[in-house]
């Protein structure tokens, strides 16, 4: 039996995200320390664009959630906190029983509104750069332009801790999620329905 996991509009965002953020990770370590003979203009006038794109999709992403009323799947809240510890005894291989979380479990949760945090700061470290008549005063909250490459060194740093954990996520939860990521449905249900849920 196929099961829906991810629909069309999730797997969008999802893979616009991925490769936005790849590309600005890359372009922006390039820029900070140019290491080939890329031309500098079309690498920062491309990295900027990808910005834009990531920081549009976010908002498509919080439109999506909001107007479909799934944000509670993705965000994590207080109610998650409970969670926490029997996901830290599986997710670590403590103990074998996979307890049911519905669609994403806290681990996700943390990491996908973390990200989204991590977006809208980068977006707003930005703004000196789109504006730079007003550089001095949206740079200030930052520490001043200093902060603000400071600030998108960590996020770049974040991201690539993170991302190889999304991975381990995924594939400690059920491996069969990831081809939902690609085609939307899993080929089987996951096990937290099997068990009677």
């Amino acid at each position: 039996m196929k099961l829906l996991l991810h629909p069309l509009p999730v797997r969008i965002f999802h893979w616009i995200m991925f490769f936005a953020v790849m590309y600005l990770v890359i372009t922006g370590l390039y820029m900070n320390d140019p290491w080939g003979s890329l031309p500098y203009g079309l690498v920062r006038k491309t990295h900027n664009i990808a910005g834009i794109i990531l920081m549009l999709n976010l908002f498509g992403q919080i439109y999506y959630y909001a107007v479909t009323g799934k944000y509670t799947e993705i965000l994590f809240t207080p109610r998650d906190l409970p969670n926490l510890r029997s996901f830290f005894r599986y997710a670590l291989f403590i103990t074998e029983n996979h307890p049911n979380y519905g669609r994403y479990n806290p681990g996700q949760k943390v990491l996908f509104t973390s990200w989204g945090l991590a977006v809208l700061l980068a977006g707003l470290a930005a703004l000196p750069y789109f504006f730079p008549e007003y550089a001095p005063w949206l740079a200030r909250p930052f520490g001043g332009l200093m902060g603000v490459r400071i600030t998108f060194y960590t996020i770049t740093m974040f991201f690539l801790a993170t991302i190889p954990l999304h991975l381990f996520l995924v594939f400690t939860e059920e491996p069969a999620k990831l081809q939902a990521m690609f085609s939307g449905y899993v080929n089987k249900e996951p096990q937290l329905k099997e068990a009677g849920e």
